[in-house]
């Protein structure tokens, strides 16, 4: 699985996962979008969408290892206008992302795996009405297997 793949798998998930919800905006009741990689970027400074984002942040790979892993970013950008209780549904919605990643650790077919500990912050300075926060995961990937070419060695001979 390519890292591309693992952004575009957790991205469909998060996204079932959160079909239900929505936000209260001036244009009236708007779902949550999710996106693979980077949210896009707005058309006009009005514009206040609620979103997540899944992108792979950093990936590494083990020489003596079948997997190699991926560092995901989720993003949460959420639109509440409600100055005193606007951040509970940041935090509502990133729990309930963060149940449905624990509940549902493989993706992509079942070969790539969550690896725990599964990490969440929320920042201090919040830009309002946005409510802002990040969950930070770690997902295997696979890893090629090398490709061996002995064609141009020259024989070794160890019997003289």
């Amino acid at each position: 699985m390519t890292i591309v793949v693992v952004v575009e798998k957790l991205a469909e998930l998060i996204r079932e996962a959160v079909k239900e919800y929505d936000t209260e905006q001036k244009a009236g009741r708007m779902p949550i979008t999710v996106y693979a990689g980077f949210p896009h970027v707005p058309d006009t400074s009005e514009e206040k969408a609620s979103f997540i984002y899944c992108k792979v942040a950093s990936f590494k790979d083990e020489i003596n290892g079948s997997f190699g892993t991926a560092e995901v970013d989720i993003g949460f950008s959420i639109c509440d206008r409600d100055k005193k209780d606007g951040w509970r549904q940041l935090y509502n919605l990133m729990e309930h992302v963060r149940q449905c990643l624990l509940k549902n650790p493989y993706i992509g077919g079942g070969t790539n795996h969550l690896e725990l500990p599964l990490k969440g912050e929320i920042y201090d300075e919040q830009p309002y009405p946005q409510w802002q926060g990040m969950i930070h995961a770690t997902y295997t990937i696979d890893q090629p297997e090398q490709e061996l070419d002995f064609s141009g060695m020259q024989e070794v001979r160890t019997d003289e």
